[in-house]
Protein backbone atom coordinates (compact mmCIF):
# COMPACT_ATOMS: atom_id res chain seq x y z
CA UNK A 1 0.00 0.00 0.00
CA UNK A 2 2.81 2.67 0.70
CA UNK A 3 6.26 1.93 -0.88
CA UNK A 4 9.70 3.54 -0.95
CA UNK A 5 11.24 1.84 -3.95
CA UNK A 6 15.24 2.03 -3.18
CA UNK A 7 16.92 2.06 -6.39
CA UNK A 8 20.77 0.58 -5.35
CA UNK A 9 22.27 0.94 -8.84
CA UNK A 10 21.42 4.75 -8.64
CA UNK A 11 23.49 4.42 -5.36
CA UNK A 12 25.93 2.68 -7.09
CA UNK A 13 25.98 4.69 -10.13
CA UNK A 14 26.49 7.93 -7.91
CA UNK A 15 29.00 6.95 -6.15
CA UNK A 16 31.12 6.17 -9.04
CA UNK A 17 30.19 9.33 -10.40
CA UNK A 18 31.32 11.09 -7.00
CA UNK A 19 34.27 9.62 -6.78
CA UNK A 20 35.63 10.34 -10.28
CA UNK A 21 34.83 13.59 -9.74
CA UNK A 22 37.21 14.14 -6.92
CA UNK A 23 39.98 12.51 -8.38
CA UNK A 24 42.73 10.84 -5.82
CA UNK A 25 40.91 11.75 -2.73
CA UNK A 26 39.43 8.76 -0.59
CA UNK A 27 35.74 8.42 -0.29
CA UNK A 28 32.77 7.97 2.57
CA UNK A 29 29.32 8.12 1.97
CA UNK A 30 27.87 8.77 5.00
CA UNK A 31 24.79 6.37 5.91
CA UNK A 32 23.50 8.45 9.08
CA UNK A 33 19.79 7.99 9.92
CA UNK A 34 19.02 4.95 8.44
CA UNK A 35 20.56 6.16 4.89
CA UNK A 36 18.80 9.15 5.33
CA UNK A 37 15.42 7.08 5.26
CA UNK A 38 17.08 4.91 2.61
CA UNK A 39 17.97 2.23 4.34
CA UNK A 40 21.58 2.01 6.58
CA UNK A 41 22.81 -1.60 5.50
CA UNK A 42 21.87 -1.62 1.78
CA UNK A 43 22.35 1.54 0.76
CA UNK A 44 26.11 1.06 2.72
CA UNK A 45 26.77 -2.29 0.73
CA UNK A 46 25.83 -0.62 -2.38
CA UNK A 47 28.15 2.31 -1.64
CA UNK A 48 31.16 -0.44 -1.15
CA UNK A 49 30.01 -2.25 -4.18
CA UNK A 50 30.85 1.38 -5.69
CA UNK A 51 34.26 1.57 -4.02
CA UNK A 52 33.67 3.54 -1.08
CA UNK A 53 36.74 3.30 1.25
CA UNK A 54 34.66 4.75 4.39
CA UNK A 55 30.88 5.13 5.81
CA UNK A 56 30.02 7.82 7.94
CA UNK A 57 27.41 7.37 10.63
CA UNK A 58 26.49 9.63 13.34
CA UNK A 59 26.54 6.97 16.26
CA UNK A 60 28.12 3.97 17.75
CA UNK A 61 24.06 2.63 17.57
CA UNK A 62 24.26 3.16 13.89
CA UNK A 63 27.81 1.73 13.50
CA UNK A 64 26.92 -1.47 15.24
CA UNK A 65 23.97 -2.14 13.44
CA UNK A 66 26.36 -1.82 10.17
CA UNK A 67 28.50 -4.70 11.83
CA UNK A 68 25.28 -6.80 12.59
CA UNK A 69 24.89 -7.07 9.11
CA UNK A 70 27.93 -8.26 8.48
CA UNK A 71 29.34 -5.00 6.41
CA UNK A 72 33.09 -4.92 7.50
CA UNK A 73 34.32 -1.59 5.86
CA UNK A 74 35.68 1.16 7.58
CA UNK A 75 33.57 3.25 9.71
CA UNK A 76 33.51 6.19 11.76
CA UNK A 77 30.78 7.20 14.23
CA UNK A 78 31.13 10.92 15.31
CA UNK A 79 28.55 11.92 18.12
CA UNK A 80 28.54 10.44 21.55
CA UNK A 81 26.57 10.87 24.84
CA UNK A 82 28.74 11.72 27.41
CA UNK A 83 27.83 8.52 29.49
CA UNK A 84 28.18 6.00 26.38
CA UNK A 85 30.23 3.14 27.23
CA UNK A 86 32.91 3.86 23.57
CA UNK A 87 34.22 -0.10 24.25
CA UNK A 88 31.88 -1.38 21.71
CA UNK A 89 34.09 0.29 19.27
CA UNK A 90 37.33 -1.05 19.99
CA UNK A 91 35.91 -4.51 19.80
CA UNK A 92 34.14 -4.11 16.27
CA UNK A 93 36.85 -1.61 14.83
CA UNK A 94 34.78 1.59 14.37
CA UNK A 95 36.51 5.07 14.21
CA UNK A 96 35.17 7.52 16.78
CA UNK A 97 35.57 10.91 16.40
CA UNK A 98 36.49 12.83 19.37
CA UNK A 99 35.83 16.73 19.78
CA UNK A 100 37.24 17.35 23.67
CA UNK A 101 39.74 16.12 26.49
CA UNK A 102 37.01 14.04 27.91
CA UNK A 103 35.82 12.33 24.67
CA UNK A 104 39.51 11.38 24.06
CA UNK A 105 39.96 9.50 27.58
CA UNK A 106 36.95 7.63 27.11
CA UNK A 107 38.09 6.80 23.66
CA UNK A 108 41.07 4.91 25.29
CA UNK A 109 41.97 1.82 22.97
CA UNK A 110 40.30 3.25 19.67
CA UNK A 111 41.13 4.88 16.39
CA UNK A 112 40.37 8.31 16.37
CA UNK A 113 39.54 11.45 14.22
CA UNK A 114 40.39 14.43 15.64
CA UNK A 115 37.36 17.24 14.81
CA UNK A 116 38.20 20.73 14.98
CA UNK A 117 34.93 23.73 14.53
CA UNK A 118 36.19 25.67 12.24
CA UNK A 119 33.57 28.04 11.70
CA UNK A 120 30.27 25.88 11.63
CA UNK A 121 29.99 26.17 16.07
CA UNK A 122 29.02 22.61 16.78
CA UNK A 123 30.58 20.01 17.85
CA UNK A 124 34.58 19.96 17.60
CA UNK A 125 37.43 21.69 19.48
CA UNK A 126 36.89 25.13 19.68
CA UNK A 127 40.29 27.17 18.30
CA UNK A 128 41.39 27.87 21.94
CA UNK A 129 40.99 24.21 22.66
CA UNK A 130 43.54 22.99 19.84
CA UNK A 131 46.56 23.07 21.49
CA UNK A 132 45.85 21.01 24.48
CA UNK A 133 43.89 18.35 22.00
CA UNK A 134 46.60 18.03 20.48
CA UNK A 135 49.18 17.82 22.86
CA UNK A 136 46.81 15.22 25.24
CA UNK A 137 46.70 13.16 22.09
CA UNK A 138 49.85 12.91 21.02
CA UNK A 139 50.83 11.83 24.64
CA UNK A 140 48.39 9.45 24.19
CA UNK A 141 49.58 8.29 20.82
CA UNK A 142 52.98 7.75 22.14
CA UNK A 143 51.86 5.59 24.63
CA UNK A 144 49.73 3.33 22.77
CA UNK A 145 46.66 4.38 24.36
CA UNK A 146 45.10 5.61 21.17
CA UNK A 147 45.69 5.65 17.06
CA UNK A 148 45.18 9.14 15.99
CA UNK A 149 43.98 8.20 12.38
CA UNK A 150 42.36 11.22 11.15
CA UNK A 151 41.86 15.17 11.34
CA UNK A 152 38.63 16.29 9.98
CA UNK A 153 35.83 19.63 10.68
CA UNK A 154 32.90 20.17 8.90
CA UNK A 155 32.13 23.40 6.53
CA UNK A 156 29.03 25.60 7.45
CA UNK A 157 28.81 27.13 3.71
CA UNK A 158 28.70 30.35 4.16
CA UNK A 159 32.56 31.17 4.49
CA UNK A 160 33.87 28.04 3.35
CA UNK A 161 37.49 29.43 1.84
CA UNK A 162 37.59 31.46 5.29
CA UNK A 163 36.89 27.70 7.10
CA UNK A 164 39.41 25.98 4.84
CA UNK A 165 42.15 28.77 5.94
CA UNK A 166 41.03 27.89 9.52
CA UNK A 167 41.37 24.16 8.79
CA UNK A 168 44.92 24.56 7.49
CA UNK A 169 45.79 26.01 10.76
CA UNK A 170 44.87 23.33 12.91
CA UNK A 171 46.42 20.54 10.44
CA UNK A 172 49.95 22.47 11.01
CA UNK A 173 49.35 22.91 14.90
CA UNK A 174 48.52 19.31 15.45
CA UNK A 175 51.72 18.69 12.97
CA UNK A 176 53.66 20.85 15.19
CA UNK A 177 52.30 18.45 18.67
CA UNK A 178 54.21 15.46 16.87
CA UNK A 179 50.96 13.45 15.37
CA UNK A 180 50.85 13.10 11.99
CA UNK A 181 47.20 11.92 10.95
CA UNK A 182 47.37 9.45 7.74
CA UNK A 183 43.61 11.57 6.91
CA UNK A 184 42.29 14.49 6.79
CA UNK A 185 39.03 15.86 5.89
CA UNK A 186 36.91 18.45 5.61
CA UNK A 187 34.79 18.88 2.64
CA UNK A 188 31.13 17.18 2.28
CA UNK A 189 29.32 16.94 -0.87
CA UNK A 190 28.79 20.34 -2.09
CA UNK A 191 32.08 21.35 -1.08
CA UNK A 192 33.77 18.07 -2.50
CA UNK A 193 32.54 18.75 -6.16
CA UNK A 194 32.86 22.74 -5.94
CA UNK A 195 36.09 23.97 -4.03
CA UNK A 196 38.77 21.24 -4.80
CA UNK A 197 40.51 23.16 -1.68
CA UNK A 198 38.79 21.40 0.67
CA UNK A 199 39.08 17.93 -0.41
CA UNK A 200 42.56 17.25 1.54
CA UNK A 201 42.77 13.19 1.61
CA UNK A 202 39.38 12.18 2.33
CA UNK A 203 36.01 12.99 1.66
CA UNK A 204 32.27 12.71 2.66
CA UNK A 205 29.33 11.97 0.48
CA UNK A 206 26.29 12.43 2.08
CA UNK A 207 23.03 13.72 0.01
CA UNK A 208 24.67 13.68 -3.10
CA UNK A 209 25.31 10.17 -3.08
CA UNK A 210 21.01 9.83 -2.78
CA UNK A 211 21.13 11.82 -5.73
CA UNK A 212 19.38 14.72 -4.41
CA UNK A 213 21.14 18.05 -2.94
CA UNK A 214 20.90 20.34 -6.07
CA UNK A 215 22.69 20.31 -9.51
CA UNK A 216 26.22 19.47 -9.89
CA UNK A 217 27.25 18.63 -13.02
CA UNK A 218 27.06 14.90 -12.70
CA UNK A 219 24.95 12.46 -14.18
CA UNK A 220 23.13 11.55 -10.10
CA UNK A 221 20.05 9.43 -10.05
CA UNK A 222 17.25 9.80 -7.09
CA UNK A 223 17.21 6.85 -5.55
CA UNK A 224 14.21 6.97 -4.20
CA UNK A 225 10.52 6.67 -5.36
CA UNK A 226 7.67 7.28 -2.27
CA UNK A 227 4.52 5.78 -3.92
CA UNK A 228 1.22 4.23 -3.01
CA UNK A 229 -1.91 2.74 -4.19
CA UNK A 230 -5.10 4.51 -4.49
CA UNK A 231 -7.15 2.96 -2.07
CA UNK A 232 -10.79 5.04 -2.76
CA UNK A 233 -11.70 7.10 -5.96
CA UNK A 234 -15.20 8.69 -5.19
CA UNK A 235 -17.65 10.89 -7.14
CA UNK A 236 -18.66 14.31 -5.36
CA UNK A 237 -20.67 17.17 -6.11
CA UNK A 238 -18.87 21.13 -6.46
CA UNK A 239 -18.89 22.68 -2.95
CA UNK A 240 -17.38 19.58 -1.40
CA UNK A 241 -14.88 20.42 1.16
CA UNK A 242 -11.81 18.23 1.51
CA UNK A 243 -10.15 16.74 4.62
CA UNK A 244 -10.06 19.17 8.30
CA UNK A 245 -11.47 22.41 8.04
CA UNK A 246 -12.21 22.56 4.36
CA UNK A 247 -9.44 24.32 3.53
CA UNK A 248 -9.66 23.03 -0.53
CA UNK A 249 -13.70 23.19 -1.73
CA UNK A 250 -14.12 21.48 -4.80
CA UNK A 251 -15.27 24.24 -7.82
CA UNK A 252 -16.67 21.49 -9.77
CA UNK A 253 -18.20 18.22 -9.80
CA UNK A 254 -14.90 15.92 -9.79
CA UNK A 255 -13.42 13.07 -8.56
CA UNK A 256 -11.49 12.63 -5.06
CA UNK A 257 -8.37 9.98 -5.15
CA UNK A 258 -7.75 8.87 -1.20
CA UNK A 259 -4.09 8.47 -1.12
CA UNK A 260 -2.78 6.39 2.08
CA UNK A 261 0.33 8.89 2.74
CA UNK A 262 0.48 10.62 5.54
CA UNK A 263 2.25 12.93 8.43
CA UNK A 264 2.62 9.93 9.93
CA UNK A 265 4.45 8.62 7.17
CA UNK A 266 6.51 11.53 6.82
CA UNK A 267 5.13 13.69 4.43
CA UNK A 268 5.39 17.36 5.29
CA UNK A 269 1.54 18.82 6.89
CA UNK A 270 3.02 22.22 5.69
CA UNK A 271 2.59 20.99 2.04
CA UNK A 272 -0.94 20.86 2.77
CA UNK A 273 -2.57 22.02 -0.73
CA UNK A 274 0.71 22.27 -2.48
CA UNK A 275 2.44 19.04 -2.87
CA UNK A 276 2.61 17.47 -6.04
CA UNK A 277 1.45 13.43 -6.41
CA UNK A 278 1.42 11.89 -9.93
CA UNK A 279 -1.38 9.78 -10.87
CA UNK A 280 -1.08 7.93 -14.31
CA UNK A 281 0.57 10.66 -16.44
CA UNK A 282 -0.64 13.90 -14.88
CA UNK A 283 0.64 15.49 -12.07
CA UNK A 284 -1.83 17.24 -9.35
CA UNK A 285 -1.63 18.83 -6.07
CA UNK A 286 -2.95 17.74 -2.90
CA UNK A 287 -6.00 19.04 -2.12
CA UNK A 288 -6.75 20.45 1.37
CA UNK A 289 -4.90 19.40 4.34
CA UNK A 290 -2.15 16.35 4.55
CA UNK A 291 -3.84 14.10 7.15
CA UNK A 292 -1.93 11.65 9.45
CA UNK A 293 -2.64 8.67 7.66
CA UNK A 294 -3.68 10.02 4.36
CA UNK A 295 -3.96 13.09 1.79
CA UNK A 296 -6.80 13.76 -1.01
CA UNK A 297 -5.96 14.23 -4.69
CA UNK A 298 -8.76 16.20 -6.49
CA UNK A 299 -8.36 14.56 -10.57
CA UNK A 300 -11.10 16.41 -11.83
CA UNK A 301 -12.97 13.96 -14.71
CA UNK A 302 -9.54 12.01 -15.37
CA UNK A 303 -10.29 7.93 -14.81
CA UNK A 304 -8.49 7.08 -11.68
CA UNK A 305 -9.71 4.29 -9.48
CA UNK A 306 -8.58 2.40 -6.74
CA UNK A 307 -5.78 0.09 -7.14
CA UNK A 308 -3.94 3.07 -9.39
CA UNK A 309 -0.24 4.08 -8.93
CA UNK A 310 -0.19 7.61 -6.79
CA UNK A 311 3.72 8.75 -6.90
CA UNK A 312 4.74 11.94 -4.27
CA UNK A 313 8.44 12.50 -5.74
CA UNK A 314 11.15 10.39 -7.59
CA UNK A 315 13.30 11.24 -10.62
CA UNK A 316 12.42 13.55 -12.93
CA UNK A 317 13.59 11.66 -15.50
CA UNK A 318 10.84 9.06 -15.30
CA UNK A 319 8.10 12.40 -15.14
CA UNK A 320 7.88 12.45 -11.24
CA UNK A 321 7.47 14.89 -9.13
CA UNK A 322 11.02 15.25 -6.97
CA UNK A 323 11.64 15.20 -3.60
CA UNK A 324 13.18 18.99 -4.56
CA UNK A 325 9.35 19.81 -5.42
CA UNK A 326 8.02 18.78 -2.39
CA UNK A 327 10.69 20.58 -0.40
CA UNK A 328 9.55 23.67 -2.34
CA UNK A 329 5.99 22.86 -1.20
CA UNK A 330 7.00 22.63 2.59
CA UNK A 331 9.85 25.08 2.79
CA UNK A 332 12.46 23.32 3.69
CA UNK A 333 15.49 20.77 1.88
CA UNK A 334 15.17 17.49 0.10
CA UNK A 335 17.46 16.33 2.88
CA UNK A 336 14.53 16.14 5.24
CA UNK A 337 11.74 14.63 2.59
CA UNK A 338 13.74 11.48 1.94
CA UNK A 339 15.08 11.19 5.92
CA UNK A 340 11.63 11.67 7.58
CA UNK A 341 10.09 9.07 5.73
CA UNK A 342 8.79 6.25 8.76
CA UNK A 343 8.61 3.14 9.20
CA UNK A 344 5.22 2.37 7.90
CA UNK A 345 6.27 2.93 4.50
CA UNK A 346 7.84 -0.66 3.46
CA UNK A 347 11.64 0.21 1.47
CA UNK A 348 11.25 -2.29 -1.38
CA UNK A 349 14.61 -2.78 -2.91
CA UNK A 350 15.07 -2.85 -6.82
CA UNK A 351 18.82 -2.81 -8.90
CA UNK A 352 21.29 -5.46 -9.60
CA UNK A 353 22.15 -7.23 -6.33
CA UNK A 354 19.47 -5.17 -4.79
CA UNK A 355 18.94 -7.89 -1.68
CA UNK A 356 20.35 -6.25 0.99
CA UNK A 357 23.18 -8.21 2.75
CA UNK A 358 22.57 -11.04 4.87
CA UNK A 359 23.43 -10.33 8.32
CA UNK A 360 26.14 -12.60 10.64
CA UNK A 361 24.78 -14.35 13.19
CA UNK A 362 23.69 -11.97 16.29
CA UNK A 363 26.53 -12.67 18.82
CA UNK A 364 23.42 -11.55 21.59
CA UNK A 365 22.20 -15.06 21.60
CA UNK A 366 20.72 -17.18 24.17
CA UNK A 367 19.15 -20.92 23.75
CA UNK A 368 16.82 -22.64 26.11
CA UNK A 369 16.23 -26.88 25.34
CA UNK A 370 13.22 -29.08 26.88
CA UNK A 371 10.84 -31.42 26.21
CA UNK A 372 7.12 -30.49 25.11
CA UNK A 373 5.58 -34.12 26.06
CA UNK A 374 1.97 -33.16 24.36
CA UNK A 375 0.41 -31.47 21.00
CA UNK A 376 -1.57 -29.58 23.49
CA UNK A 377 1.57 -28.55 25.21
CA UNK A 378 2.95 -27.79 21.87
CA UNK A 379 0.04 -25.43 21.37
CA UNK A 380 0.30 -23.92 24.80
CA UNK A 381 4.26 -22.83 24.21
CA UNK A 382 2.98 -21.00 21.20
CA UNK A 383 0.82 -19.44 22.89
CA UNK A 384 3.45 -18.19 25.41
CA UNK A 385 5.69 -16.91 22.60
CA UNK A 386 2.50 -15.33 21.16
CA UNK A 387 2.24 -12.95 24.29
CA UNK A 388 5.88 -11.62 22.75
CA UNK A 389 5.05 -10.95 19.53
CA UNK A 390 4.48 -7.58 17.78
CA UNK A 391 4.83 -6.18 14.29
CA UNK A 392 8.05 -6.90 11.82
CA UNK A 393 8.79 -10.22 14.14
CA UNK A 394 10.18 -13.08 13.19
CA UNK A 395 9.62 -16.57 14.02
CA UNK A 396 11.60 -19.54 12.28
CA UNK A 397 10.70 -22.95 12.84
CA UNK A 398 12.75 -26.07 11.86
CA UNK A 399 11.79 -29.67 12.33
CA UNK A 400 10.87 -32.90 9.88
CA UNK A 401 7.87 -33.19 8.75
CA UNK A 402 5.37 -34.29 11.54
CA UNK A 403 7.34 -32.55 14.18
CA UNK A 404 5.12 -30.58 15.14
CA UNK A 405 5.99 -27.05 13.48
CA UNK A 406 1.87 -26.13 12.36
CA UNK A 407 0.42 -27.32 15.96
CA UNK A 408 2.97 -25.02 17.51
CA UNK A 409 1.92 -22.36 14.80
CA UNK A 410 -1.66 -23.43 15.84
CA UNK A 411 -1.16 -22.13 19.41
CA UNK A 412 0.59 -19.02 18.21
CA UNK A 413 -2.83 -17.87 16.12
CA UNK A 414 -4.95 -18.95 18.80
CA UNK A 415 -3.40 -16.93 21.08
CA UNK A 416 -3.35 -13.61 18.83
CA UNK A 417 -7.07 -14.03 17.79
CA UNK A 418 -6.34 -14.76 13.95
CA UNK A 419 -9.14 -15.14 11.73
CA UNK A 420 -9.39 -18.86 9.55
CA UNK A 421 -8.14 -22.11 10.54
CA UNK A 422 -4.83 -22.33 11.18
CA UNK A 423 -3.37 -25.11 8.80
CA UNK A 424 0.08 -26.14 7.02
CA UNK A 425 0.51 -23.72 3.79
CA UNK A 426 2.40 -26.21 1.87
CA UNK A 427 0.02 -25.84 -1.16
CA UNK A 428 0.14 -21.69 -0.88
CA UNK A 429 3.47 -20.88 0.56
CA UNK A 430 1.86 -17.99 2.40
CA UNK A 431 -1.49 -17.62 4.31
CA UNK A 432 -2.17 -14.49 5.86
CA UNK A 433 -4.45 -14.63 9.13
CA UNK A 434 -6.28 -10.76 9.47
CA UNK A 435 -7.12 -9.90 13.08
CA UNK A 436 -9.72 -7.78 14.79
CA UNK A 437 -6.81 -5.84 16.28
CA UNK A 438 -3.39 -6.01 15.75
CA UNK A 439 -1.21 -6.87 12.73
CA UNK A 440 -1.83 -9.96 10.68
CA UNK A 441 0.05 -13.47 11.18
CA UNK A 442 1.77 -14.41 7.74
CA UNK A 443 2.21 -18.12 7.89
CA UNK A 444 4.93 -19.77 5.26
CA UNK A 445 6.39 -23.12 3.99
CA UNK A 446 9.46 -22.03 2.61
CA UNK A 447 9.90 -26.06 1.81
CA UNK A 448 9.69 -25.78 -1.85
CA UNK A 449 11.76 -22.24 -1.81
CA UNK A 450 15.15 -23.03 -2.91
CA UNK A 451 16.62 -19.59 -2.10
CA UNK A 452 16.23 -16.28 -0.19
CA UNK A 453 15.56 -14.77 -3.87
CA UNK A 454 11.94 -17.01 -4.27
CA UNK A 455 10.82 -15.07 -0.85
CA UNK A 456 10.70 -11.83 -2.72
CA UNK A 457 7.73 -12.91 -5.17
CA UNK A 458 5.71 -13.64 -2.44
CA UNK A 459 5.79 -9.79 -1.80
CA UNK A 460 5.08 -10.24 2.19
CA UNK A 461 5.12 -7.06 4.49
CA UNK A 462 7.83 -8.07 6.87
CA UNK A 463 7.47 -4.83 8.73
CA UNK A 464 3.46 -4.99 9.11
CA UNK A 465 2.94 -8.04 9.85
CA UNK A 466 3.93 -11.36 12.61
CA UNK A 467 5.76 -13.80 10.70
CA UNK A 468 6.09 -17.41 11.17
CA UNK A 469 8.34 -19.56 8.74
CA UNK A 470 8.58 -23.36 8.30
CA UNK A 471 11.63 -24.86 6.71
CA UNK A 472 12.73 -21.24 6.80
CA UNK A 473 16.44 -21.48 7.98
CA UNK A 474 18.82 -19.45 6.36
CA UNK A 475 16.80 -18.09 3.91
CA UNK A 476 14.43 -15.09 6.05
CA UNK A 477 17.50 -14.18 8.74
CA UNK A 478 18.24 -10.61 6.74
CA UNK A 479 14.66 -9.73 7.32
CA UNK A 480 16.08 -8.61 11.09
CA UNK A 481 19.04 -9.11 13.49
CA UNK A 482 16.20 -9.89 15.95
CA UNK A 483 14.45 -12.82 15.83
CA UNK A 484 13.13 -16.15 17.75
CA UNK A 485 14.46 -19.90 15.90
CA UNK A 486 12.71 -22.72 16.86
CA UNK A 487 13.81 -26.61 16.39
CA UNK A 488 12.03 -29.59 17.42
CA UNK A 489 13.17 -32.77 16.85
CA UNK A 490 10.88 -36.16 17.19
CA UNK A 491 11.71 -38.76 19.10
CA UNK A 492 13.49 -41.30 17.22
CA UNK A 493 11.15 -44.50 15.35
CA UNK A 494 8.30 -42.36 14.26
CA UNK A 495 9.68 -41.24 11.37
CA UNK A 496 7.34 -43.85 9.53
CA UNK A 497 4.60 -42.21 10.30
CA UNK A 498 2.70 -39.56 8.40
CA UNK A 499 2.00 -35.89 9.72
CA UNK A 500 -1.21 -36.68 10.53
CA UNK A 501 -0.41 -39.99 12.71
CA UNK A 502 2.23 -38.29 14.41
CA UNK A 503 0.04 -35.45 15.10
CA UNK A 504 -1.68 -37.76 17.33
CA UNK A 505 1.04 -39.57 19.47
CA UNK A 506 1.79 -37.87 22.46
CA UNK A 507 5.90 -38.97 22.71
CA UNK A 508 7.12 -36.05 23.58
CA UNK A 509 9.17 -33.24 21.52
CA UNK A 510 12.67 -31.95 22.16
CA UNK A 511 12.37 -27.93 21.82
CA UNK A 512 15.45 -25.57 21.14
CA UNK A 513 14.50 -22.01 21.27
CA UNK A 514 17.38 -20.07 20.13
CA UNK A 515 16.32 -15.67 20.62
CA UNK A 516 18.95 -13.88 18.42
CA UNK A 517 19.17 -10.36 19.49
CA UNK A 518 18.57 -8.48 22.96
CA UNK A 519 15.22 -8.59 22.61
CA UNK A 520 14.46 -12.55 22.05
CA UNK A 521 17.57 -13.33 24.27
CA UNK A 522 16.15 -11.91 27.27
CA UNK A 523 12.55 -13.24 26.55
CA UNK A 524 14.29 -17.49 26.26
CA UNK A 525 16.65 -16.53 29.48
CA UNK A 526 13.29 -16.06 30.95
CA UNK A 527 11.69 -18.89 29.60
CA UNK A 528 14.47 -21.48 30.80
CA UNK A 529 13.80 -20.47 34.66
Amino acid sequence: MRRAIIDLDAIRGNVRALRAAVGGAQSMVVVKANGYGHGAVPVAQAAVDAGADWLGVVDLTEALALRAAGIRAPVLAWLHDPDSDLTPAIEHGIDLGVSSLRQLAAASGANVHLKVDTGLGRSGAAPSEWAALFEEAAVAQRSGRIRVRGLWSHLAGADDAAQVAAFETAVSAARAAGLEPELLHLAASHAALRLPDARFGLVRFGIAAYGLGGEFGLPLRPAMTLEATVVSAKRVAAGTGVSYGHDYVTPRETTLALVPLGYGDGVPRHASGRGPVRIGERVYRVAGRVAMDQLVVDVGDDPVTEGDRAVLFGDAAAGNPTAGDWAEAADTIDYEIVTRIGPRVQRVYVGHGSRPPVPARSDVTAVWRGNVATPEAMAELGARIAAELRAGDLVLLNGELGAGKTTLTRGIGAALGVRGAVTSPTFVLARTHPRVDGPPLVHVDAYRLSSALELDDLDIDFEASIVVVEWGKGLLEHVTTDWLEVDIERPHGMEHLNSADAAAEVEPREVTLTGHGPRWKEWVDAAGH
